[in-house]
């Protein structure tokens, strides 16, 4: 319920208060320890498509991994499962450039999924956060292939 409230009040907040942007911060020391690392989810997730457009149009949009149950609305094109166990590659870290409200800064990870290529054209985003409370690194890892 508590992820449902936050998942609402963050929408309302970008549509509210416009477009937020974001600065790549991977080379900063703090972060760059990310870029590559593997993880596992260690719960069933779900990938979300969220329009980004005001009249919730198909364009522009974003995936974003997110615990289940997720939420609901206009703004959710499309939801798949994400079941536990899969895995992704983070690719780069990002900061909101202009979320002045935020008590801490808002933060996420662009990944390419390895346990489901039909979002290898896309760019997919994960919380930060979830990284250390529901997703566990992998420190041996085979081929994507």
């Amino acid at each position: 319920m508590l992820l449902r409230c936050v998942a609402a009040l963050t929408f309302l907040l970008l549509t509210g208060c416009g477009f937020v942007s974001y600065e790549d911060v991977s080379g900063e020391p703090e972060y760059s320890k990310y870029v590559g690392t593997r993880y596992r989810t260690t719960e069933d997730m779900e990938i979300y498509r969220i329009s980004m457009e005001r009249n919730y149009g198909p364009l522009p949009s974003i995936y974003e991994i997110v615990q289940s149950p997720g939420f609901g609305g206009p703004e959710v094109l499309a939801r798949t499962d994400f079941p536990e166990g899969s895995t992704m590659q983070i690719l780069s870290v990002k900061r909101c450039k202009d979320c002045y409200l935020d008590e801490e800064p808002r933060m996420h990870v662009v990944v390419r999924l390895d346990s489901d290529r039909r979002f290898d054209d896309w760019e997919v985003q994960v919380d930060l956060g979830l990284l250390s409370s529901h997703m566990q690194e992998v420190t041996e890892f085979g081929s994507r292939d």
